[in-house]
């Protein structure tokens, strides 16, 4: 990839991470407050922070790796590395995430990424 799309990607990435940042901190707000938020969609990964209710400390979270996928009319994201810095939310996440399709809104699609063939 040349410097200019490299450069472009990060701008877009910036842009739509802010977007999607504010998405996901109005769904989280019951659970606590996202803090950091950062998304590249050439890497496929994602890192976050919340700080949870009732938590001193912030709660780290990294997707090592996503794929979007087209299926019937829909895209769907499927997390396939997670690592978190609570084990036990890990592991949580772990059960409810890797590998398990989720719709994904249209309005973050364009953060996302394109689907993969």
């Amino acid at each position: 990839m040349s410097d200019c799309g490299r450069m472009f990607g990060g701008i877009k990435d910036s842009l739509t991470s802010v977007a999607a940042k504010s998405l996901l901190a109005s769904r989280l707000e019951r659970y606590g407050k996202l803090t950091e938020f950062h998304l590249s969609s050439r890497d496929r990964t994602i890192s976050a922070e919340i700080l949870l209710e009732g938590e001193l400390e912030p709660v780290a979270i990294h997707i090592g790796r996503y794929r979007i996928k087209a299926e019937a009319e829909e895209y769907l994201l499927e997390v396939e590395e997670i690592s978190v810095s609570r084990i036990w939310l890990q592991n949580l996440l772990e059960d409810l995430l890797v590998g398990k399709p989720l719709p994904v809104p249209a309005m973050l699609l364009l953060a996302l990424g394109k689907p993969e063939p």
